[in-house]
């Protein structure tokens, strides 16, 4: 009920706030010094972010990150594949798995327990026949009906199954090259204080407009997350490709049941403890974008009331800790890109409802909204794409086409507050459509 009143009243002073500033001139000049300073702000991070991925990078193409093989010091690590329905992709990922090289004294330094997830096809056996006799393999099944239908549930139950100091977290339909684990866990060396690190996504069947524009938003992603963590702010989790110490892990109390986002809620909570999440741009998960605009919906929409929700539960707390003026500013400034959505909407709809009161109103509001939105994920776009080594046209093309697709999230972050607000409660997990069967690259 607190979550609901609090999406509610969200809703109620995004209204309010877009009525006073599209009728006040003082009002709506406020409004949009306050868009101006968030862009500088953006910039800066953009700016940070991709010196932090540039070097990165090329640190990795120099050789001085030259893969050995070898854990050494390293932690060993436990992997936990959540997998329901993935008959289609489970054998390539578990045989990418099994191909890579992380070993210590000729034993391999990590373990791999892939949850079958109370399938009905036949994801056991597949991921069974793909591991064959590769050490430190499980097939684990978690029948239907146990627990909460969500990706928290699972890796809850994966846990006593699990004897690694570092627990990651790899999606049914990844592929990784044989150096990916050390690469992950030698960036990790760059903030060894750190208690989780998120290596880097990239869509592995970038063709269309769509799927290569969520190929450039991942990469505006690592940007921002990366200007983020530079900054001392609050980068966070992105689900694939995740890792954490267990010790950090069952301090802050473990994964959740029950959320939609496991990965964020968690980010919100280790913040909230004092503790923070490091990037990996050189480590990288290959996994499938969406192809068709009916499953982004779904999945954006779940993102977004995820998203949502944790910011609603652990935001309050977070800010009333002690954690640094640094994290708190920027745990702020995060949660203000979703002002920005909600307000977008208001301020059209109260324009509109005011065009046949003789009093005009100021139709820059909305407008400065969505260019400063646009714009915001535009700078970011350079960041990640630059670092990446684009250049030139396709540089400017591909920020563009990043900041186009990203515009969703104007009308996706509306929509998720009044589901939270007025909806029934979420389920659980809504599995994404797999693309045709791709070879293992």
């Amino acid at each position: 009920m607190r979550t609901r009143l609090a999406a509610a009243a969200f809703l109620l002073a995004s209204i309010l706030v877009a009525w006073i500033t599209i009728t006040n001139v003082f009002a709506a000049r406020t409004l949009q010094l306050a868009i101006a300073v968030s862009m500088g702000y953006v910039a800066w991070l953009a700016w940070r972010g991709s010196r932090v991925m540039r070097r990165a990078l090329r640190d990795a193409r120099s050789g001085a990150g030259e893969p050995t093989g070898l854990a050494g010091s390293a932690p060993f690590v436990s992997l936990i594949v959540p997998a329901r329905n993935e008959e289609s992709v489970i054998d390539d990922t578990v045989r990418s798995l099994a191909q890579m090289r992380y070993h210590r004294e000729g034993t391999a330094a990590f373990e791999v327990v892939v949850v079958d997830d109370g399938s009905s096809d036949a994801t056991g056996d597949a991921a069974r026949d793909a591991a064959g006799d590769s050490d430190g393999f499980q097939v684990r099944r978690r029948d239907p009906g146990l627990g909460p239908a969500t990706k928290g549930a699972v890796l809850v139950f994966a846990m006593p199954y699990l004897s690694g100091d570092v627990i990651g977290v790899i999606d049914a339909d990844t592929r990784v090259d044989p150096a990916f684990l050390e690469r992950a866990m030698h960036a990790w060396q760059r903030d060894p204080a750190a208690d989780a690190l998120q290596v880097a996504r990239r869509p592995r069947n970038a063709a269309s407009w769509l799927t290569c524009a969520q190929a450039e938003e991942q990469l505006m992603d690592m940007a921002s997350q990366c200007g983020r963590w530079v900054t001392d702010g609050t980068a966070e989790l992105r689900g694939n490709g995740m890792f954490v110490r267990r010790d950090a892990l069952e301090a802050v109390g473990g994964w959740s049941e029950r959320s939609l986002t496991e990965d964020l809620e968690l980010s919100t909570r280790l913040s909230a403890y004092g503790r923070h999440v490091t990037l990996a741009p050189e480590a990288e998960v290959a996994e499938e974008a969406v192809e068709r605009l009916s499953a982004l919906w779904r999945q954006r929409l779940r993102w977004a009331e995820g998203s949502l929700r944790r910011l609603l539960d652990h935001g309050p707390g977070l800010l009333a800790g002690s954690e640094p003026i640094t994290r708190k500013a920027d745990f702020v400034a995060f949660t203000g890109e979703f002002l920005i959505p909600p307000l977008f909407v208001a301020a059209i709809v109260a324009s509109l409802v005011t065009i046949p009161l003789p009093q005009p109103v100021d139709w820059t509001v909305p407008a400065s909204l969505f260019i400063g939105y646009g714009l915001g994920v535009f700078l970011l776009g350079i960041g990640g794409l630059s670092a990446a080594g684009r250049r030139g046209l396709p540089l400017i093309g591909g920020a563009i086409r990043g900041a186009l697709f990203l515009s969703h999230w104007l009308v996706v972050v509306p929509w998720a507050l009044v589901r939270i607000a007025f909806g029934t409660e979420p389920t659980g997990f809504v599995q994404t459509p797999r693309a045709p069967r791709l070879p293992a690259p």
